[in-house]
């Protein structure tokens, strides 16, 4: 596996996403992914291997391309709006979401996105449909002992 600050050409970037390199062609056409120039040559890094992933991921969810590249200027547009108003609240705003979601994609996965590519994160668990689960009980809440009934042995 590339280093964490290593770039990568397509043949690399498409054997770690598990498509073509055609397909990454066609993504970058469609403006979904955009690597870096080093040396005249064109190169992904790891949060480009990360993005490349999510992007395979929602297309075999059903999501078009168009719906992927809505989600890619929705998140450019806020940071993008937020800079643009001079406002360093607003910027520091949209930083801060960024962050969070960041924070909780890595709760929800166990994993940073640098590694989502790599494989599939686990499920969250299925909600309790009937009500909350067991669980242990906190000290001091046993149940009281009804009036002529024995309670629990000391």
């Amino acid at each position: 596996m590339a280093g964490d600050d290593e770039l990568v050409a397509i043949p690399r970037l498409a054997e770690q996403v598990g498509v073509t390199p055609r397909v990454l062609r066609y993504w970058e056409e469609q403006g979904l992914i955009s690597p870096t120039r080093e040396h005249g040559k064109l190169r992904y890094s790891p949060r480009d291997v990360a993005i490349a992933g999510l992007i395979r991921r929602l297309l075999e969810a059903g999501t078009g391309v168009e719906g992927i590249r809505m989600l890619k200027r929705l998140a450019e547009r806020d940071i993008r709006t937020a800079a643009g108003t001079g406002d360093d609240s607003a910027l520091t705003e949209a930083a801060l979401r960024i962050l969070y979601q960041r924070k909780a994609f890595r709760e929800e996965t166990g994993m940073d996105e640098e590694h989502y590519p790599h494989g599939k994160p686990p499920h969250p668990p299925a909600p309790h449909r009937h009500g909350p689960r067991p669980g242990p009980k906190p000290p001091g809440s046993s149940p009281k002992p009804r009036p002529g009934r024995p309670g629990p042995p000391p």
